[in-house]
């Protein structure tokens, strides 16, 4: 590696670590508190936490790499032309093509990161994030036993506990069974604990007592020392049904047509499907669209802030196209054009950088002389 490709590398890594460690910690910050309500309300610890926002960020890097690589693009190219060191490169005789070439190769690297993000770590984390957030949804002393209330797990069963403790632990339990008016029953315990049972949770306590009304009136007071109450016919049953953003690409080409829901949504699973794929395409339109922005065209005086946010604007239309190609794709089945719009936006700002069309032209005049030249009659 020469000297300028390790210069222009170092010029553009740092900006580019910068950018999406910043961007990544902001989003993720803000992402992390719409869980925290789901994590502290179950009376769950800072550890899970952590654990559940941190299965954000691979969602995050298909966005982010691409738009880092633009921004670090724009950054280090700017910084060059503010010290006046692209002008001394091109004016010693560098082509566009060699500048940009270093930078193009990081994007080659982020573009296979976040092929490989999008395709295998994005969907396998959003699997483990939606299965921690339904074992938190349906555990039944997280979601249903609050310290100090009277907690109505379905109607005529009422638990009162007066100090929930870690591990599915509780103190001082008053458990009530009034669904039957004509037999109401309660325990009272000075211990509890849930365990695994064969049908599934049970409800473990501890010495105390348990009260039957009798028919004629009179309460029956049972003293124990351990009993269990069955409470799997009391706990959430939720389902976990994957969704799009959450199926690896096998399953998004080829879904299951006999169950209702991929029947229904194989339109966009295949759009899904391919609008991954073409991710990487996009990484490098929109570094292209920045260098074009900063090292393209003739050497501007003014500066190059302009340039910029027509840059800026262009990548985030493109994006929004993305979008707009991606539903299209999965309404008509059309999915070639979700790979035209980036590799297109790729020639043209190729084109436009390395001067291919004044080329192109001047090619195709020279081999018109040619032609012409031995077609014509030789006097003499």
């Amino acid at each position: 590696m020469k000297s300028l490709d390790r210069y222009i590398l170092n010029q553009f890594i740092g900006p580019f670590a910068m950018i999406i460690t910043v961007l990544t910690l902001v989003i993720w910050m803000t992402q992390s508190l719409q869980r925290i309500d789901l994590v502290l309300e179950n009376g769950r610890g800072i550890g899970l936490f952590l654990y559940i926002t941190i299965l954000i960020i691979p969602s995050l890097l298909v966005i982010l790499i691409p738009f880092s690589l633009f921004g670090a693009c724009l950054y280090s190219f700017y910084r060059m032309h503010s010290d006046s060191e692209i002008a001394v490169i091109f004016a010693s005789g560098v082509s566009r093509s060699r500048v940009a070439m270093p930078v193009l190769a990081v994007t080659f690297i982020g573009a296979l990161a976040t092929l490989y993000v999008a395709l295998d770590l994005s969907p396998r984390t959003y699997r483990i994030l939606k299965k921690e957030i339904l074992d938190i949804r349906t555990d039944f002393a997280s979601s249903v036993l609050k310290s100090g209330e009277f907690n109505t797990v379905i109607n005529g069963f009422t638990i009162y506990v007066r100090e929930v403790r870690p591990n599915n632990g509780f103190l001082g339990l008053l458990v009530s069974d009034y669904r039957n008016p004509n037999s109401t029953q309660a325990y009272m315990a000075e211990r509890g604990i849930i365990r695994d049972g064969p049908n599934g949770p049970v409800l473990v306590l501890a010495d105390g007592n348990f009260q039957r009304q009798r028919s004629d009136g009179s309460v029956q007071i049972v003293p124990f020392e351990r009993t269990t109450i069955d409470i799997a016919a009391y706990q959430q049953d939720e389902t976990l049904q994957l969704e799009i953003t959450e199926r690896y690409l096998s399953e998004l080409l080829h879904p299951d047509l006999s169950k209702e829901w991929e029947r229904q949504n194989a339109g966009k699973m295949l759009a899904e499907a391919h609008a991954r794929l073409a991710c990487p395409f996009h990484a490098f339109a929109y570094v292209l669209i920045g260098v074009f922005a900063l090292i393209g065209g003739a050497y501007n005086r003014r500066g190059y802030i302009l340039r910029i946010g027509l840059a800026g604007v262009s990548v985030i239309v493109l994006k929004v196209l993305g979008f707009v190609v991606q539903s299209f794709s999965a309404d008509t089945g059309i999915q070639w054009i979700q790979y035209a719009l980036p590799i297109s936006v790729c020639f043209i700002a190729i084109a436009l950088l390395f001067d291919l069309v004044p080329t192109l032209k001047r090619m195709r005049h020279d081999a018109a002389m040619t032609k012409a030249l031995a077609e014509s009659p030789v006097e003499g």
